[in-house]
């Protein structure tokens, strides 16, 4: 440890801001220790939405009783969800909706007939 880092050591908060502002720290930030997070940061940034937008994701928020900000996290959790999961066999869709739009279509038929 260099000096002036022993010297900030257990000093009280409002002591080491009024160290830091009357002192060059520049010897402290070269011998720094970089620290990594174990998970991803994240960055906030300004999201640009309409106001009608806004207003409908505040509402939403509002009636299950949680802000709006917790609803976007909730939101941006289940987009990372998506991207994870496999994508959808689109021809197995295809074919599961015409089959039961046969189906629908031979019940009908039927009650016609009768």
């Amino acid at each position: 440890m260099t000096r002036k880092r022993d010297d900030l050591a257990g000093v009280p908060a409002a002591e080491a801001a009024e160290f830091a502002l009357g002192n060059d720290l520049g010897d402290l930030f070269d011998k720094a220790e970089v620290v990594r997070e174990r998970r991803p940061a994240k960055t906030v940034t300004a999201l640009r939405l309409d106001l009608d937008i806004q207003a409908e994701i505040e509402a939403a928020a509002s009636a299950r009783g949680i802000g709006s900000s917790t609803l976007m996290q909730i939101i941006e959790e289940w987009v990372a969800a998506q991207r994870e999961a496999p994508a959808p066999d689109q021809l197995g869709e295809l074919v599961r909706h015409l089959d039961a739009a046969r189906r629908a279509a031979a019940s009908l038929a039927r009650k016609a007939a009768a």
